[in-house]
């Protein structure tokens, strides 16, 4: 079955959950908040709806009866980086590890206020469409940024980022040669909830020196301050 509820607005957000209460209340929360929400209970009709609508995010439960939202995940980004928020009833951070590995931008845990998950979907939505001023071009050595059209590339070779990746990745050029601090990263990238919560930062600095490095354990762009932050050398 699925649910539609629709507003009115410009952004959808599809959210994956087999529970169908649970699936309700969420729409509920989405419309009363100003979005377009629509709900499906498995993993296989996440993959057609996301690649048939292209929703503006997606509320992906971690445990559906098809297949995991891990996988869901994972075959999801092998062709879009959509913003999407893993949600799991187990809260362990294993899981969460898990899920910001296979490339979500968040995860919650339930049970969890009907406050914060709006708070979340906003924080997410607003990181794609940040856009830092004045600047409209960064480099830093062979890496380079257009912020006009958020495109990123190294070496003549563009980068696929998702919105949090590219938020960190704007953040440590623009104070190139600079240790940027943990709690400054994360709360222009995610927001003042997320004070202190160094595990979100470190997996996705990780995903990110994937894409950027040539050998990701002996990183020469996104350098780890024991203690501090990070900071991206001008010369190396």
């Amino acid at each position: 079955m699925v649910t539609t509820v629709v507003q009115p607005e410009d952004m959808t957000i599809l959210i994956v959950e087999d529970d169908e209460d649970t699936a309700e209340v969420v729409c509920s929360l989405l419309q009363t908040a100003g979005y377009r929400a629509t709900a499906v209970p498995r993993g296989e009709l996440a993959i057609n709806e996301i690649s048939a609508t292209s929703p503006d995010l997606v509320l992906l439960d971690i445990n559906l009866p098809d297949m995991s939202g891990i996988e869901v995940l994972r075959s999801v980004r092998t062709y879009s980086f959509l913003p999407m928020i893993v949600l799991s009833g187990y809260g362990k951070d294993r899981d969460r590890v898990m899920a910001l590995e296979a490339g979500a931008d968040d995860y919650l845990a339930k049970p969890f206020s009907p406050e914060e998950l709006i708070a979340r979907v906003k924080a997410l939505l607003r990181r794609v469409e940040w856009t830092p001023k004045p600047e409209t071009f960064l480099r830093v050595r062979q890496l380079e940024l257009d912020v006009s059209r958020r495109q990123a590339s190294i070496r003549g070779e563009r980068l696929t980022l998702t919105p949090i990746e590219y938020g960190i990745l704007v953040m440590l050029m623009r104070s190139a040669g600079q240790v940027v601090n943990h709690d400054d990263l994360l709360k222009a990238v995610w927001g003042d909830q997320y004070k202190g919560d160094y595990s979100v930062l470190r997996v996705n600095v990780s995903r990110l020196r994937q894409k950027v490095e040539d050998n990701p354990r002996r990183p020469t762009y996104i350098v780890t301050a024991p203690g501090q932050g990070y900071w991206m050398p001008t010369n190396r």
